[in-house]
C-alpha cells in the first residue's frame, strides 16, 4: 500500500521542446532544404515520383514537336536538373522550343519560382558554332544519295524539324572540298598498294568500266579504274557533254584521261582489261607497253545466247534454224569456253584450235581432245550428251562459234581477263545516284 501511493504522487516531468522564432513558411523551407540534402545519398528515396518513360501516349500528345538530341545534351540535361533540385523542389517545365534545324533550343522556368529558368540545346556546338546534331545528319543526307525533295518531305512529314536550304548549300560547299581531298587521298594510298602487290613491278595491271548517268544518251559518264591485285579504286573520271557531246565517246575519253593521270604519276601500265568498246581496244592497242584484254564473261555470255538460239525453237522450224541435237549443250560448252581460254597457254592460235575442237567433241571426235580429258583417259568413256549425227546441226554449231567474237579476237581474251569487280562497284554505285534522277555535275562528282 506504501509502494501505491509513492507511485501515485510521482510526477510525471515535462516535454522537452525548442521553439524557434521567426516566419514558419522559413522555417519549412529550410527544413526541406536540410532533408533534401539528407537524403542525397539514399538512392531509394526520392523528391518527386515519375512515371515510367513507356507509358502510354495520351490523344492530346501525339501531335507534339520532336527533336533529335546528342547523348552528351542529354547528360547536360541531367545535370542541370540535379543542380536545380539541390535548391528547389519545383518542377521543370517546358517554357518555349525553339527548332534550329533538327536541334531543339528549349527555355526551360520552374512551376514553383518564376526566377529559375534555363536555357537548354539537344546540341552541343562544334568548333565552328554549328550544331554537331546538324552536321552529322547533313553528312548522311549527302552520302546516302538522297534528294533535296525526299528529304524535306520525309522530314515535314516527322515533325522532326529541317535544316534550311542555305545551310545545305554551305555545309555541301565544305563537304564537297573535303570529299575531294578524301578522295585524291584515297586513291594515292591504294596505287601505292596496288604497287607494293608486285613482286617483278613493270607496270601494274587495271580494269576499267563505264558507267552512263541515264539510259540513253547520258549527260553524264564515270569512267572508273580499278587494281587488279587490290581492287582498289586507282582513278575515277567524271566526263560530261561539255567534253564531248557524243555520250558513246565518253568511255574512251575518260580511259584517256585515267591513263595520262597515271602517267603524271609515274605509273605505267602492263594489262589493260574492259569489256570490249571498240575506242577503248584501238586506243589501249596504240599506247606502248599496255597489252589489251576484254573480259571473257561478256564473251561467254554471247556465245551461250547464240547456241541458245539454235537450240531451241518452234516445231516448223526444226532441223531448219534449230535442233534438239543441241538442246543440250548450252551451259556445257560454256564451261568449255571457260576452260580452253584458262588453259590455252596464252596462246592465241592454240586457243583458236581449241575452240574448234568443241564441235568435234560433242561429235564424238576425240582425236584432238586434250589427253588429260576425261574422253582420252577413260577407255570406257561414253559421252553423256546427244552426239551430233546430223551435217547441218554441226554447220549450225560451227556457225555459231566462229562468229563469236573470242573467235574472231583470240588476241583480246588469251589472258583469261575479268571485269567482275569494276562492274559491282560500278552496281553499288547506282543505289546512290540512280539513273532515273538528273544530277548536277557537283552531287554527281
Amino acid at each position: 500500500m506504501a509502494t501505491e501511493k509513492q507511485d501515485s504522487s510521482r510526477k510525471r516531468p515535462p516535454n522537452f521542446s525548442i521553439e524557434i522564432p521567426g516566419d514558419e513558411t522559413v522555417k519549412k523551407e529550410l527544413l526541406d532544404f536540410w532533408i533534401k540534402q539528407q537524403l542525397g545519398s539514399d538512392n531509394s528515396k526520392e523528391l518527386h515520383s515519375f512515371s515510367s518513360t513507356y507509358s502510354q501516349t495520351r490523344r492530346q500528345d501525339v501531335d507534339k514537336g520532336l527533336f533529335v538530341t546528342a547523348e552528351k545534351s542529354l547528360d547536360i540535361y541531367g545535370e542541370l536538373f540535379e543542380a536545380h533540385t539541390s535548391i528547389c523542389n519545383g518542377k521543370l517545365k517546358v517554357l518555349r522550343r525553339t527548332m534550329k534545324g533538327h536541334v531543339a533550343s528549349v527555355r526551360l522556368m520552374c512551376t514553383k519560382e518564376k526566377s529559375h529558368f534555363y536555357l537548354w540545346s539537344s546540341s552541343s556546338y562544334l568548333p565552328n558554332d554549328e550544331f554537331l546534331v546538324n552536321h552529322r545528319i547533313c553528312h548522311a543526307f549527302y552520302s546516302s544519295g538522297l534528294l533535296p525533295v525526299h528529304y524535306t518531305r520525309f522530314l515535314n512529314g516527322a515533325g522532326i524539324g529541317c535544316i534550311t536550304k542555305e545551310r545545305r548549300s554551305k555545309f555541301f560547299r565544305k563537304y564537297k572540298e573535303h570529299a575531294e581531298n578524301e578522295s585524291v587521298q584515297s586513291v594515292d594510298n591504294a596505287i601505292n598498294d596496288e604497287i607494293s602487290s608486285y613482286d617483278d613491278l613493270d607496270g601494274i595491271n587495271i580494269m576499267t568500266d563505264a558507267r552512263h548517268g541515264w539510259r540513253k544518251n547520258a549527260k553524264d559518264t564515270t569512267v572508273v579504274a580499278l587494281g587488279e591485285k587490290t581492287h582498289k579504286v586507282m582513278d575515277c573520271e567524271h566526263v560530261t557533254k561539255s567534253q564531248d557531246k557524243v555520250a558513246h565517246r565518253h568511255e574512251r575519253l575518260g580511259t584517256q584521261i585515267i591513263y595520262e593521270n597515271l602517267e603524271n604519276k609515274n605509273v605505267s601500265i602492263k594489262i589493260h582489261a574492259h569489256d570490249r568498246n571498240l575506242a577503248v581496244n584501238k586506243f589501249v592497242r596504240d599506247t606502248q607497253f599496255t597489252v589489251n584484254q576484254n573480259d571473257l564473261w561478256h564473251a561467254v555470255k554471247a556465245v551461250k545466247k547464240a547456241v541458245t538460239k539454235i537450240s531451241k525453237g518452234t516445231k516448223r522450224s526444226e532441223g531448219i534454224s534449230w535442233s534438239v541435237q543441241l538442246g543440250d549443250k548450252v551451259e556445257p560448252i560454256a564451261t568449255h569456253i571457260n576452260w580452253v581460254v584458262r588453259n590455252c597457254e596464252q596462246n592465241s592460235l592454240t586457243l583458236k584450235e581449241s575452240l574448234d575442237n568443241i564441235v568435234e567433241h560433242y561429235c564424238d571426235n576425240h582425236v584432238n581432245c586434250r589427253h588429260s580429258s576425261k574422253c582420252k583417259v577413260d577407255s570406257n568413256y561414253e559421252p553423256s550428251r546427244i552426239v551430233i549425227t546430223n551435217g547441218k546441226v554441226r554447220k549450225m554449231l560451227e556457225s555459231a562459234i566462229k562468229s563469236s567474237t573470242i573467235y574472231k579476237y583470240p588476241q583480246d581474251y588469251i589472258l583469261a581477263k575479268d571485269t567482275f569487280y569494276v562492274e559491282s562497284f560500278n552496281n553499288v554505285v547506282n543505289i546512290f545516284q540512280d539513273k532515273r534522277i538528273y544530277f548536277g555535275d557537283d552531287q554527281q562528282n
